[in-house]
């Protein structure tokens, strides 16, 4: 039976989906996370506490405070009250975590200025350790007034530590925006920003708002899509392609068919994501006109084929589409895709696992009447391997006045298929592990495939967990798990168990030397991680020599051996505790 409806009982979303899988998702009607009153404009999910479980960050917009929703672990959240990062009154934009000095917590940076009355300053917290915050400048980070929109975090020169890109919309006259310069933040590795100055990427002018970072050509780098919503004094849009060369700088591409197209009514939110499982990402752009989405596949070596057909290019409203995340809801294998719209129903894409799309339900499903659904997440908050739908907003009257709402939370009460979750931490990479590449092979449903998930923390509005969830079907076995981490490291794991969380810790590197005859070496690993430092004469028996804690910012420790002799051979291990 192939999908056909979606039916509304009460609180409870009912798909009906193909086969004999029945998916069905609970709304959450209780707690402060859907109750809170706000013009929510985005939302970032990020375990700020280290307790295994997601907490979310909305940020607020209008002059209103951001709120901090810590999870309890029972499928429930307590707003956390007081910290710099709560009380902060502003116009905010999407807010992106990550952890940029490799300390073990992820940290948070909030833009505000977009359509505000004057100049605003990005905002940088530092995680304390405990899941609170403290205000931090990141050295240029914070300096800088502008009209900020979204923000995300990315290793473009994988030198280990993140960087930070923002857009810059402009500022605004009458309700139009004006257009700005995008800004890149070199990060130092001391905890100090460097703002780049050169360069097409940090030089164009446009109307940005989405930040789509993937290694769309496969060479280890991470490129760049910057979706505008307009270009200034144009009715039109086009989407800036930056082509990342591998040394720190970027070119703009401007012939492939992402480059090359332009939108009558503007680019209303995109993602990455590897659709028909053959290794590469693809992109979908909803169209913020509402007349025809974009879906471009990836046809490798950095060229693209634009979809011309398929019920994924029709926007589910003809208000035009705010924001979108790909996700596999029903855990069979194949990414689906989920848009929320301005002012009208929402919709929800079914992959059928041949490069096509069914859409599941239409207006009885989060009937979208005068609301605007700025953040989309798919996000396993209550750790049961199913992806639950999260959603900012606020409302929209008919003339076009902006009014505070809850936001909406949906619970999936999953079915019998299989999953997978991976969580990386990275020691010679940037610690959250992103720009790293995670693929899993598994038979399901009789056909042996791979699957792709790049970890990346958003796209504009919504910051993503760096957690890679993969679908497994009937599979009752995962053949491999393959990592391919930005310091060049592959790590590859196989016969793993389906159902479970599983956290893969990026392998220290070991740097060999001798100075006046005495064995020594440097270990680089992740900061504050603990290593067992082993030695053999012939790489079978292994005998302890002590341990090292790495608390350097560099991930660097030095390793003396006294006791060996210099006449022997000696070999050397670090094993992570």
């Amino acid at each position: 039976m192939s999908k056909k409806t979606l039916i509304v009982i009460g609180s409870v979303l009912l798909a009906v989906l193909s086969g004999t899988q029945a998916q069905t998702f609970t709304q959450i009607t209780n707690g402060p996370i859907v109750n809170d009153v706000g013009m929510f404009v985005g939302v970032s999910w990020a375990d700020f506490n280290n307790d295994g479980f997601l907490d979310a960050f909305v940020s607020n917009w209008g002059g209103r405070t951001n709120v901090l929703y810590r999870n309890n672990g029972d499928g429930t959240f307590t707003r956390v009250a007081g910290g710099v990062a709560l009380e902060d009154g502003d116009y905010h934009g999407g807010a992106a975590v990550a952890d940029y000095d490799n300390d073990g917590y992820p940290d948070l940076v909030v833009p505000a200025g977009v359509e505000a009355p004057t100049p605003r300053r990005i905002l940088l917290y530092h995680n304390n350790g405990d899941g609170t915050f403290r205000p931090a400048s990141g050295g240029s980070v914070t300096n800088q007034l502008g009209f900020f929109g979204n923000a995300s975090w990315v290793d473009y020169d994988n030198d280990g530590f993140v960087d930070l890109f923002v857009t810059n919309p402009g500022d605004s006259s009458g309700g139009v925006l004006l257009g700005g310069k995008n800004l890149l933040f070199r990060n130092n590795g001391d905890g100090t920003f460097t703002r780049v100055t050169t360069g097409a990427i940090v030089n164009d002018f446009g109307i940005a708002f989405g930040v789509l970072w993937a290694d769309y050509d496969n060479d280890g780098f991470t490129d760049l899509v910057v979706q505008n919503l307009l270009l200034p004094g144009s009715s039109e849009s086009q989407n800036f392609v930056y082509h990342n060369n591998r040394d720190g700088t970027f070119t703009r591409i401007l012939t492939n068919a992402i480059a090359s197209d332009f939108w009558p009514n503007g680019a209303g939110a995109g993602a990455w994501g590897d659709y028909d499982n053959d290794g590469l990402p693809d992109l979908f752009v909803g169209d913020e006109g509402g007349v025809r989405n974009r879906l471009y596949h990836n046809n490798g070596y950095g060229s693209f084929t634009n979809v011309t057909s398929g019920a994924i290019l029709l926007p589910p409203s003809i208000n035009g589409v705010a924001d979108c995340a790909w996700g596999d809801y029903d855990n069979d294998g194949s990414l689906d895709l989920f848009v929320g719209s301005w002012n009208g129903p929402n919709g929800l894409y079914h992959n059928n696992g041949d490069g096509t799309f069914t859409r599941v339900f239409s207006e009885p499903f989060l009937n979208a009447a005068n609301a605007v659904m700025n953040g989309v997440a798919w996000v396993d908050y209550d750790n049961d391997g199913f992806l639950d739908l999260f959603l900012t907003r606020f409302t929209l009257s008919s003339t076009g006045v902006e009014s505070p709402a809850s936001d909406l939370l949906y619970h999936n009460n999953g079915n019998t298929n299989g999953w997978l979750e991976v969580k990386l931490v990275g020691t010679l990479s940037n610690r959250s592990g992103l720009g790293a590449k995670i693929r899993v092979h598994a038979t399901i449903g009789g056909k042996a495939f791979w699957q792709l998930r790049e970890i990346y923390t958003g796209s504009g509005w919504d910051s993503h967990p760096v957690v890679a969830h993969f679908g497994l079907g009937d599979a009752t076995n995962v053949d491999t798990v393959r990592i391919e981490w930005p310091s060049g490291m592959v790590q590859e794991l196989t016969e793993v168990a389906p159902r479970q969380i599983l956290t893969i810790t990026e392998p220290p590197r070991l740097l060999a030397s001798a100075t006046n005859g005495v064995p020594q070496f440097l270990i680089k690993g992740g900061r504050f991680l603990q290593y067992d430092l082993q030695v053999s004469t012939n790489l079978v028996a292994w005998s302890a020599i002590g341990t090292v804690t790495i608390t350097n910012l560099n991930g660097i420790a030095q390793v003396v051996d006294t006791n060996a002799s210099v006449s022997d051979w000696k070999f050397y291990r670090a094993v992570g505790r």
